[in-house]
């Protein structure tokens, strides 16, 4: 029995290691990435400000539609330092949504960090598409 059961984990380690098993969201195949800027706390609409004024505290995604431009901010909440910053990972156009991905990067192990609580986030701006943003 464990020897049937060491045989089929081998195989199955083999299809997932050559590519024959992927998992792939349904309708997310790329179109084409999107251009977009990251935005000063001054280039972003008062309405919007005001929104991320409120939520800051608690991780938060949201999309913001004004004018010609999708705004798509990413909060993460409120964090005991300061030195972290917000790396842009992708965003792009599929088939069913616009997807977007940032990462938050913590301060690195001996920096010299504010003592002061931060909120951190990225407000970028891109062309206004009216597909749904799903946040990565």
């Amino acid at each position: 029995m464990r020897k049937k059961i060491y045989i089929l984990a081998v195989v199955l380690l083999g299809i997932f290691l050559a590519g024959g098993c992927s998992v792939r969201k349904a309708g997310a195949e790329k179109i084409r990435d999107l251009e977009y800027t990251v935005l000063e706390e001054t280039e972003i609409p008062e309405t919007l400000r005001n929104e991320i004024e409120q939520r800051k505290a608690e991780d938060f995604k949201m999309s913001y539609c004004e004018g010609d431009g999708l705004y798509i901010v990413r909060g993460f909440g409120m964090q005991e330092t300061g030195g972290y910053s917000i790396q842009m990972q992708e965003l792009y156009l599929a088939e069913n949504a616009i997807y977007f991905a940032a990462d938050l990067i913590g301060p690195e192990n001996g920096q010299d960090v504010e003592k002061t609580v931060s909120y951190p986030y990225i407000a970028v701006k891109t062309e206004r598409l009216e597909e749904n943003v799903v946040f990565e």
